[in-house]
């Protein structure tokens, strides 16, 4: 092992140490050490090294994984941090690595190569599939196996891309350099799966081989049918059929709880037949045969967790054939009907034994799985889709045929509940997968079948679940089912029984079993955002009576945990807690004491070993909501908030708990905000400014739009405190910093924007020339749609300043004549015009048609010769912008589909309506950063007198109509009628 790599190695391994402290500096060397130059050769010579550790040869590979991520992809908004050498040099071994390395560390490097390939492939990595090509094994399917994974991690992102021209003429690239040599090695394993029959050794080689042309085959035929494919259907078919009914103990998983290669290549067929039961009906001729065989498979397949894979593919290939009406009739008989949910459907919604333990012994895992489904999918689920694919085209005859059988449980269960629970169990869920026609997670059932009286059902065999905490003792699955029924048809169920069932809810809370008072919380979690006729059906008055007793079950739960790890399990009742706090709005002022030191004691525990990013997130948007409500009640609660959260702040920072610190200064800025009637900083604030400077700070990507926001909130509520003290100019180093970053440069123009707004013009003047300079320069040297855009805002944010004494115009004018008379002409010229109208936000627009409109009405702008010309240009463009009545998305929204994080963006705060249905994924969620929601934006907005803009454009234009005239009519006939239209209304 050469020198470089057992550096390489030795901090891998201390960043699987117990101890904090020694994973942190390991982390920071590497993080160090990843931006020299052939770094990630050693890196996958380590990879590659059989000597090694095994610990850290995984380490190195995810390490690997992670620098691909971060590293490899380029465009116009990143800066290329990585040498074509070393880019080459990944190339050239990645696919070797990937052959020879164990099944574990192929699954990292896959991800890796998927990467890399979707950047790079075809037009820069041109040799990867005759490389695959051949390297293809006789003999060797260890080998074989390791190209086969590499193909179908390059091949599976195929699946879920939209058409277009670029996707086809990859995968035509490689349609003609691999499906020969694909169909070759098909044939041969099937040939030696007969061979080895008897060798279960072989076999297991074998059929993992199968499994992965089984994908490879959906890969490549997942977008349209190759004619390769078409021609050559027959031969396939012929060989997925034999498997599909393959027998062998010798192939089988031992583990009834684990499929086996065998079994995941069963179901991988029926996923292949299912895609052309879908899309390729007309060609697929063995589709009938195919029908038969999947029923009997069926009807006769083992219930042990292995197979849920085969069955739930097996039930999605009928759903998606019973929904075609053009194989109505294979299943339009009422014998067919019956014998499909009494052979099929029934069975395979019992609950299994292993479920039943799992709901004991690990209830968390329980719910997830539930909610999120597994990967080999949930039997209850598919067939509960196979039952909607049936009412789709026999509705009436469907639901007869299921309520018999729901009769029949519920009957049983009134006889002897203790002997028939499960009966029930299954009752309930045949009568949601029968009432429910179609459903939205954030609203469930939206359409249900009206055979199916929803509300009845509720009042007769749910309610009874709900009403006594205590009840279902032996059954407590039945409660799950109660709940489950109600948070399904929230939205079909009228608001006097859903009234009804929220303070049930939240005394099972405090239920006994996890997993039940884990599904009230969901339940409550749904209710409480549930709106009719765009109001919350609960709102503030119906919360507070029940917030007191919810939130005490809730923390209970909480504070029984044993471990860090433990307290954060459990992001469903965090979020929760966040919901109510959210519901009950300034309602909460008189629990926000307790509530607060519950919420620092958990805080400051989880942060020991932060291990669940959902659960973090939902614990500091429950801290941000519990401020912003309380301190809106009364102002003087800020006290108690920093006293009691500062200390764990400071132990977070001192700590550099990396997960957590962008969280704290995101809070930082909302309470700083609280202050802003005083007009200054309070002195805890200007002591940690200079700390929150320091560039080993905002080294951390993800410290990066928390930052700005907290520094905005700093500028608007003491800009001309900080100018007087001159701390202008550090912050302004921060800036320089944020532009020279592709990835950035959107945050330092929020920065900058802060500044202009919240500063006086004096103080900015004397920096605005360095500023422009630097903009400049940025624009020379590596010019960018996004960058570009940003400066267009700002410059018309400049223009704004004082808009009545032309104040801005001449102070902007001033910086740029300084660094070079008539400059901005040409810059105008050149960059401005085709980037005006780009400007994305309702405030962003606004202040880039008013800035502009002043600058072109401006007695400097028309005296100077060097800007003659460019009148009808400049408005050509403005009202292009205002005639674009096309939805324009957020300032922020625009800047984080470019680069990852969100944005400060300056656009409106948020307004407590927005905060009704708050979902993590709306709020820029992600491992790095994620943006509070409960924080909101600062508010800039240079020109708050205009509220429409085509009415500012023509109350600017219209003193100098006289000058302008010739300009306008010169303008295309829809934007001179336009202006004049303007002007003439205003």
């Amino acid at each position: 092992m050469s020198a470089s790599q057992e550096t390489l190695a030795s901090s891998l391994q201390q960043t699987l140490s117990a101890n904090a402290q020694e994973r942190k500096q390991a982390e920071h060397f590497l993080a160090s050490i990843e931006q020299t130059a052939h770094f990630v050769v050693p890196l996958l010579q380590l990879v590659s090294n059989q000597s090694t550790d095994a610990n850290v040869r995984f380490a190195a590979a995810l390490f690997f994984k992670n620098f691909v991520k971060r590293r490899w992809p380029q465009d116009e908004n990143t800066e290329d941090t990585l040498l074509a050498e070393d880019r080459q040099a990944v190339k050239s071994e990645i696919v070797s690595l990937m052959i020879t390395v164990p099944k574990n560390l192929q699954l990292q490097i896959g991800e890796a190569v998927s990467i890399i390939a979707e950047n790079d492939f075809p037009m820069a990595w041109p040799e990867l599939i005759s490389d695959l090509v051949s390297k293809l094994s006789a003999t060797d399917y260890h080998v074989n196996n390791g190209i086969l994974q590499t193909a179908h991690t390059v091949f599976k992102g195929w699946r879920s891309e939209f058409r277009s021209d670029q996707l086809y003429t990859k995968i035509n690239y490689v349609l003609n350099q691999f499906t020969e040599a694909y169909m070759q090695v098909f044939i041969t394993t099937d040939k030696l799966i007969d061979e080895h029959a008897g060798n279960r050794a072989a076999l297991q080689i074998l059929l993992h081989s199968l499994m992965l042309l089984c994908q490879i085959y959906y890969d490549l035929n997942c977008q349209d049918l190759p004619p390769f494919f078409e021609d050559h259907m027959a031969e396939f078919m012929q060989t997925f059929h034999k498997y599909l009914v393959y027998m062998n103990p010798n192939a089988e998983s031992g583990d009834d709880d684990v499929a086996g290669d065998l079994e995941e290549v069963k179901a991988s067929i029926c996923e292949i037949i299912e895609l052309y039961a879908k899309r390729y009906e007309e060609d697929f001729k063995q589709l009938p045969q195919f029908v038969q065989t999947v029923w009997d498979m069926l009807t006769t397949v083992g219930a042990s967790h292995k197979y849920d894979g085969v069955v739930s593919k097996g039930m999605a290939f009928l759903r998606t054939v019973v929904r075609n009406p053009r194989q109505r009739e294979l299943f339009s008989s009422s014998e067919s009907l019956t014998l499909i949910c009494e052979r099929i459907i029934i069975p395979n919604t019992v609950l299994p034994e292993s479920d039943e333990e799992l709901f004991e012994d690990d209830p968390i895992q329980f719910v997830r799985r539930d909610i999120e489904g597994s990967e080999a999918g949930s039997r209850r689920e598919a067939a509960a889709d196979l039952v909607r694919g049936l009412l789709e085209q026999f509705s009436a005859e469907t639901t007869r045929v299921m309520s018999a059988y729901i009769q029949k449980g519920l009957e049983q269960y009134a006889a002897n509940p203790a002997a028939h629970w499960r009966g029930k169990d299954v009752a309930l869920f045949m009568v949601s997968s029968v009432a429910v026609v179609a459903s939205v997670g954030s609203l469930g059932a939206t359409q249900v079948n009206e055979l199916v009286n929803v509300s009845d059902f509720f009042s007769s065999q749910i309610v009874q679940h709900l009403q006594d905490v205590g009840s279902d003792q032996q059954a407590p699955i039945l409660k799950v089912d109660a709940i489950k029924y109600v948070n399904t048809f929230r939205s079909q169920l009228p608001r006097d029984l859903l009234a009804q069932a929220l303070p049930l809810l939240g005394s099972h809370l405090g239920h006994p079993n996890p997993v039940v008072s884990t599904y009230a919380a969901i339940a409550i979690e749904r209710l409480l955002v549930l709106k009719k006729d765009g109001a919350l059906l609960f709102g503030p008055a119906d919360v507070q009576p029940l917030a007191e007793g919810m939130l005490g079950h809730i923390f209970g739960i909480l504070d029984g945990a044993d471990s860090p790890q433990k307290l954060a399990e459990n992001d469903y009742l965090m979020k929760t807690a966040m919901r109510i706090f959210l519901a009950s709005r300034t309602n909460i002022l008189p629990l926000a004491p307790a509530a607060l030191g519950k919420l620092a004691a958990i805080l400051g525990e989880v942060s020991k070993n932060p291990s669940n990013p959902r659960f973090s997130h939902f614990l500091f948007e429950a801290v941000g909501s519990l401020a912003r409500f309380s301190c809106a009640a009364d102002s003087s609660a800020i006290g108690q908030f920093e006293a009691t959260l500062f200390p764990i702040f400071q132990m977070i920072l001192q700590e550099d708990v990396a997960e957590f610190m962008p969280y704290v200064f995101q809070i930082l800025a909302q309470l700083l905000s609280v202050h802003q009637a005083s007009g200054r900083l309070p002195e805890a604030y200007v002591s940690l400014l200079p700390p929150l400077l320091q560039p080993t700070l905002w080294s951390a990507q993800g410290n990066i739009p928390a930052l700005v926001r907290l520094l905005q909130s700093y500028l608007q509520i003491g800009g001309g405190q900080l100018a007087g003290e001159g701390q202008l100019q550090p912050i302004l180093g921060v800036f320089q910093r944020l532009i020279a970053s592709k990835a950035n440069d959107h945050h330092g123009f929020n920065l900058l924007l802060a500044i202009s707004q919240f500063t006086p013009a004096e103080s900015l003047k004397q920096y605005l020339k360095a500023i422009l300079t630097l903009c400049l320069n940025r624009l020379q040297s590596s010019r960018t749609a996004k960058f570009t855009r940003n400066f267009a805002h700002y410059v018309a944010s400049v223009l704004c300043i004082d808009a009545q004494s032309e104040a801005g115009v001449n102070l902007f004018m001033d910086a740029m004549d300084s660094i070079q008379p008539n400059l901005f002409a040409t810059v105008l010229q050149n960059i401005m015009l085709e980037t005006i109208s780009s400007v994305v936000g309702r405030v962003e627009r606004k202040t880039t048609v008013v800035g502009f409109a002043l600058l072109v009405a401006s007695r400097r702008f028309q005296s100077s010769a060097g800007y003659k010309g460019l009148t009808g240009p400049v408005l050509q463009q403005l009202v292009a912008m205002l005639m674009d009545t096309t939805v324009k998305e957020t300032k922020t929204l625009a800047d984080r589909s470019i680069v990852d994080g969100s944005s400060a963006a300056a656009s409106a705060a948020v307004a407590d309506e927005d905060l009704d249905s708050l979902e993590i994924e709306d709020t820029g969620y992600q491992a790095s950063f994620a943006r509070l929601a409960t924080l909101g934006d600062i508010k800039i907005d240079p020109c708050p007198q205009i509220s429409d803009p085509a009415l500012g454009l023509g109350q600017i234009l219209k003193p100098v109509q006289a000058q302008i005239g010739d300009a306008v009519q010169h303008l295309p006939v829809e934007a001179r009628q336009f202006v004049l239209q303007a002007i003439a209304q205003s």
